[in-house]
């Protein structure tokens, strides 16, 4: 049994590309970061209907939708990659056919893990005038993003 950690241990790695095709194989860490959340829910259709048992509501589920959010403090060095994603948020090239398409995986101290392809749908930099300067970011899944626990 593995014990308990703090967010501040968590490693999110990106990776430019498209979500076809295999997973990366070569990563990037994007550094700095503070907040860090993997959120799943399914859409539901509802089966209920008159011969539904004890009048009880049942349903099924369709679609799985991943988002994740994170944010940091803005530092311009390299090492931290925030540069990089964030010029490809903004503006992104023909490699994601000018998509702001990434590959998004999050490690665990444990070794728990998510990955799978991600559309970015917000970049949000904040500054304020006495205070650090921040960033935010959320992206939905745009394909098969799985959850592998540890071994």
């Amino acid at each position: 049994m593995s014990g308990a950690f703090t967010g501040r241990d968590v490693i999110l790695n990106f990776a430019i590309a498209l979500e076809t095709g295999a997973a990366p194989t070569t990563w990037k860490r994007l550094g700095m970061m503070r907040g860090k959340s993997m959120k799943t829910s399914w859409d539901t259709v509802d089966t209920t209907a008159d011969m539904s048992p004890a009048f009880t509501k049942t349903n099924l589920v369709t679609f799985k939708a991943v988002e994740f959010s994170g944010d940091g403090v803005s530092y311009g060095e390299d090492a931290a990659n925030q540069k990089e994603f964030k010029a490809h948020v903004i503006s992104p090239g023909s490699a994601t056919d000018n998509q702001p398409k990434v590959w998004l995986q999050m490690i665990d101290p444990d070794g728990d893990e998510y990955e799978g392809p991600f559309i970015v749908s917000e970049w949000s930099d904040d500054r304020p005038y006495s205070d650090t300067a921040t960033w935010s970011m959320t992206a939905m899944s745009n394909g098969n993003v799985v959850f592998t626990p540890a071994a």
